[in-house]
This record gives structure tokens, sequence and C-alpha cells, in this order.
């Protein structure tokens, strides 16, 4: 028996090692989320995680497909890592996360023909609101009275709504918000209100099960804090990003 154990343990000894060595490349990904994520993959999002990566001399690949998608991948180990997650209690019983990257400053939108008077999140009380199905935000509403709910795919469909009266309001991002109204002249109509409902926290998420879960969170947190101390961070916000309070 003793004999036996100890056959294992050498086993094992020299499994972990080659796993370890193993990890040269990983492959990650996202739905679109302009500016975050273009659909060719390109953007914030991606330019982030690349670079942490690219410091602890790991090539990153991505992939962009629905967001749904993403996530079964992540748990099928078809890809390795969901570039950018915010946390919730479901989540974090399936997914390990890294350090925060960056915080998403989400916000409520309305036509500025039709104001609302903001009082942060509680100002949705006995209004309809247009929302991005399977986006982490959703429990920052169980506790909003005589709220009505539109799920849709994406934010730009988030917007439509709005414009066209069928929802007094809408949740986005702000920096995704601001890509869509100068890029769509429809959206023109439509203003952010400030002090943001919530500033979230952006991470990486690994599935649990993955054999590498925890070596690849590591090996982020890692080459972020080499990024952030050697300027690439810094340099990659400034690409991408013009207002201050999000650097």
């Amino acid at each position: 028996m003793i004999k036996r154990l100890i056959i294992s343990l050498v086993a094992l000894m020299l499994v972990i090692p080659s796993v370890q060595a193993n990890l040269s490349k990983l492959t990650g990904g996202h739905n679109p989320w302009s500016p975050y994520i273009e659909e060719n993959g390109n953007g914030l999002i991606k330019d982030i995680v690349s670079a942490a990566y690219n410091a602890q001399n790991i090539e990153f690949e991505f992939k962009t497909a629905p967001f749904s998608r993403i996530l079964m991948l992540a748990d099928n180990h078809q890809i390795d890592l969901v570039a950018a997650l915010w946390s919730t209690k479901q989540r974090r019983a399936t997914m390990f996360y890294s350090t925060a990257y960056f915080y998403n400053q989400l916000v409520l939108i309305s036509k500025n023909t039709n104001p609302i008077d903001y009082k942060g999140i509680a100002s949705l009380r006995f209004r309809s609101v247009a929302t991005v199905r399977g986006y982490g935000y959703h429990s920052l509403l169980d506790n909003i009275d005589e709220l009505t709910i539109t799920d849709v795919l994406n934010l730009h469909t988030c917007l439509e709504l709005v414009v066209k009266d069928r929802v007094e309001v809408a949740i986005a991002d702000y920096l995704a918000f601001e890509y869509e109204r100068k890029t769509m002249a429809e959206f023109k109509q439509l203003d952010a209100y400030f002090p943001a409902i919530v500033r979230w926290p952006l991470y990486i998420g690994v599935s649990k099960s993955h054999p590498q879960a925890q070596q690849i969170i590591t090996n982020f947190n890692l080459g972020l804090a080499k990024i952030q101390e050697n300027g690439t961070y810094q340099a990659i916000l400034a690409k991408y990003i013009t207002d201050n309070r999000f650097k």
C-alpha cells in the first residue's frame, strides 16, 4: 500500500511541472462590446488582457461570440477564460476571478426630451427599463418597486427602445453608451445621468473545473501588476479613453 502511494505521488509530481510548462498560449473571448471589444476582437479589453499575458511570456488569442456562448465555451474548456466579467454570486460558484483590471461606470439613459428626476438607482421606481440579457447588474434591480424590465440582446437595442419610447430608460456602461451616441445620429437625443448608479469592477474569469485555472489567474494578476508598473496599462487606457474619470 505504501509503495503504491509513493509511486502515485511521484507520478503526480512529474505531471504537475509538465502542466505548468504547457501554459504558453491561452484563448479567451467575449461578445462585441465597443469600445471595449470590436467585431474583429480588437479593443481595450483585448489590449489589456493580451499585454498582461505577454508580460508573462504567454501568447493570448481572442475570440468573439455571443456572451452566452462564450460562457458555455469557458465551461466546456473550449476557451481558457472569459475576458471580461462582472462578479455575481452565481458566477463565483463556478468561476475563479482575477484582480479587477478596470471599473465600468453604469449609468441611466433617457431621452433629453423626457428627462427623469434623477436620484440614483431609486429613480427607476415605477419606471420601465431596458437591460442586456445575462449581464451581471440585474441583481441591482431586485428591490426596485413596480419596475418593468425589458431584456434584450445588446446595448444598441436598449437605446433603440428608449428612442422609440418603448421604455423610459436604459442601463448602460457609460463608455459603451458614448461610443453608440457618437456613431449613431438617432442616439444624440439621449443623455446619461451622473453620478453613476454603480462603479462595477471588471475581471477575467476562468472555470473552476479548468485544470490550469489557478495558474491562468495567477499569471494574469502578475502580468497586470507588471504593465501597471511599467506604464503599458496607462498607455492602453489613453489610446481609448479621454475622460479622466475612467483612468
